[in-house]
């Protein structure tokens, strides 16, 4: 998980060590990525206390609502390239977090490497690699890079428990490992304090094995550098997995809820997205704010489930698909839609809320909630940018090209008062 400062290009072979503004292909379709100006004007929040807990009830945004923030048609930088010097080639990025100085770190698990590029999008040079020794990653990290209190920088190496804090020029500054062998780090809290969570994934420890629809609980903690705990934080469900006794073999549910976790501020956000609610704890584990959004739960049918599947092996054989389509053809369903797929806080900590896609839907809609919990309106974000990163004026993401091409991209942000 990053700390808190918590998916195009028209190909050129002629381009070498290159970093290049482009278009979208469907960006043309949009003069700005935004909507109706004022869309929060005239939503109803109520704010309450009770023992000591701020509560914030708030009413939905219309759904074709938007509010009247603008992201600009195009990116005002793109970081990859076809071919070339292998720096600019990215592959399978995992994170990203733009520094006070105006350079932006890529962590490619593709490599293992943290790739440092200047504000032009010109290669700086590269730190860690593939490795167990002093600065190095296991393979599939650096899983996630954030700024780290003062003027340094972390990545955490998921795999390996553990995260390494480097000085703002990529020296080593110092590796931690969390104690627990199910930990992972969650979040980075603004004096140094990590929020660690368990393991979310399905463990069998012995007994009759489930069958039908599984979930473990999953805990979370505050902890020093050092691992010591400050402040333990409760337990929550976690994924929801359909598992199947026969076989024993058990599989993530396309439509399961899951847990979520986020540092607002001072404050951490616990939960799942069974519902459309956000808890959060002050760091020595108390309850301090609830905020909820309006939302009416909606109950998945075998024909959703069955969309799903059929668009996941469209591409298939026919042979294969239909074998594919067998295997989950008794999978169980779930009680409900997740009530959102994600969340992050931008820098300005304000809190978003990427609103749940069903099968065949590409638009990505966020809702937005100002520092306190109150419900703004709805923005819309390019298409196939997955987002790393919301700063004052950008958000910085990455995505792909129609030919599988990996691309770092940060797309301007206009803040207009809604």
């Amino acid at each position: 998980m990053r700390p808190r400062n918590p998916e195009r290009h028209t190909m050129r072979h002629a381009m070498r060590n290159i970093v290049r503004t482009a278009l979208f292909a469907t960006a043309a379709s949009f003069a700005a990525y935004g909507g109706v100006e004022g869309a929060s004007a005239g939503l109803q929040t109520v704010v309450r206390d009770s023992a000591g807990v701020t509560i914030v009830e708030n009413e939905a945004p219309a759904a074709d609502s938007r509010l009247g923030w603008r992201i600009g048609a195009e990116p005002a930088l793109s970081i990859g390239a076809v071919e070339g010097d292998p720096a600019y080639e990215l592959f399978r990025v995992a994170d990203a977090t733009r520094l006070p100085d105006g350079r932006i770190l890529v962590a490619n698990t593709g490599s293992g490497e943290l790739r440092a590029f200047d504000g032009s999008g010109t290669h700086l040079q590269s730190w860690g690699g593939e490795g167990e020794g002093p600065g190095e990653f296991s393979r599939g990290a650096p899983s996630g890079v954030g700024a780290w209190p003062g003027d340094s920088i972390s990545a955490s190496d998921r795999g390996a428990r553990r995260f390494t804090v480097f000085d703002a020029n990529g020296e080593l500054g110092r590796t931690s490992r969390l104690p627990d062998p199910y930990q992972s780090l969650a979040g980075v809290l603004p004096d140094g304090k990590l929020v660690v969570v368990s393991s979310s994934g399905f463990r069998f420890t012995g007994g009759e094995f489930p069958d039908g629809l599984s979930r473990r609980e999953v805990e979370y903690a505050v902890v020093e550098p050092d691992g010591g705990v400050h402040a333990t934080l409760g337990t929550h469900p976690g994924s929801e997995w359909a598992a199947s006794a026969e076989d024993m073999s058990v599989r993530p549910h396309p439509f399961g809820r899951n847990p979520i976790s986020a540092v607002w501020g001072d404050l951490v956000v616990l939960g799942t997205n069974d519902r459309y609610e956000f808890r959060a704890h002050a760091t020595d584990g108390r309850l301090a704010r609830i905020v909820r959004l309006e939302h009416e739960a909606r109950r998945p049918t075998r024909a959703d489930l069955d969309a799903h599947f059929a668009r996941r092996y469209e591409n298939l054989s026919g042979p294969e698909r239909s074998a594919a389509l067998a295997d989950v053809a008794d999978m169980p369903l779930t009680d409900a839609f997740p009530a959102f797929t994600s969340i992050r806080v931008d820098e300005l900590d304000h809190l978003w809320v990427e609103e749940y896609r069903r099968a065949g839907e590409t638009r990505r809609i966020w809702t937005v909630f100002d520092p306190a919990g109150r419900v703004l309106g709805r923005l819309e974000t390019p298409p196939g940018l997955r987002i790393f990163e919301i700063g004052p004026d950008y958000l910085l993401g990455a995505t792909y090209d129609e030919f599988q091409i990996e691309y770092v991209q940060l797309w301007p942000l206009t803040r207009s008062n809604p």
